[in-house]
């Protein structure tokens, strides 16, 4: 069952609250929003209160400035491997915020492992867009993945968000809740709180 007891309505705002020591994956296909959200929630270089917040993006944009002019696909390996590496050792305390896709099995046993071994609860939140909406984000952000990638996440996305809604521990082992958002919701989402 999803879990919607987390969702509040604040006045004419949004707001999904936590405990403090939350561990909340933000997950979606490519092109879903979770970046934009996330830039609008916990803009870069603003102090958010000790939530540290993870997007394989904000990486990106760091190694781009040097390494800008090799093509992505050959140090897009190593940039995803210091992402999970970064997110894993960082799983220690909450409360954060990770950016997944939650498309890869491995990575959603892991993040449900880590999490377990600190005794930290892990909760969902998905973006649910079609593919095509998302096709249109990507190329929106100048970033478009590879056709076969696209839709192999497009194609595990309707089983992951069936599951999501019958048990979140079988999308990520041990997670407690899921809340699903179209994109618009999303877009009115005022605060993501962890208390």
């Amino acid at each position: 069952m999803v879990a919607m007891m987390n969702l509040a309505v604040v006045g004419a705002e949004e707001e999904i609250r936590y405990s403090g020591d939350a561990v909340v994956v933000l997950a979606g296909i490519p092109g879903a929003g979770k970046s934009t959200l996330l830039r609008r929630l916990y803009p870069e270089g603003e102090d958010h209160g000790g939530v540290r917040v993870f997007d394989s993006e904000r990486l990106r944009a760091q190694w781009m400035r040097v390494l800008g002019p090799v093509p992505y696909s050959y140090w897009r390996p190593l940039l995803h491997l210091t992402y999970y590496v970064q997110v894993l050792k960082a799983m220690h305390s909450g409360p954060m915020v990770i950016h997944d896709c939650a498309t890869r099995p491995w990575v959603r046993r892991v993040l449900g492992w880590r999490a377990r071994r600190a005794g930290l609860p892990l909760h969902l939140i998905l973006i649910d867009v079609p593919g095509e909406v998302a096709r249109d984000g990507q190329w929106s952000r100048g970033r478009v993945v590879r056709t076969s990638s696209m839709e192999t996440h497009c194609r595990r996305w309707p089983q992951l968000l069936a599951l999501a809604t019958q048990d979140p521990g079988q999308v990520i082992p041990g997670a407690r809740s899921a809340i699903v958002l179209s994109r618009r919701q999303a877009s009115r989402l005022q605060a993501i709180t962890f208390r």
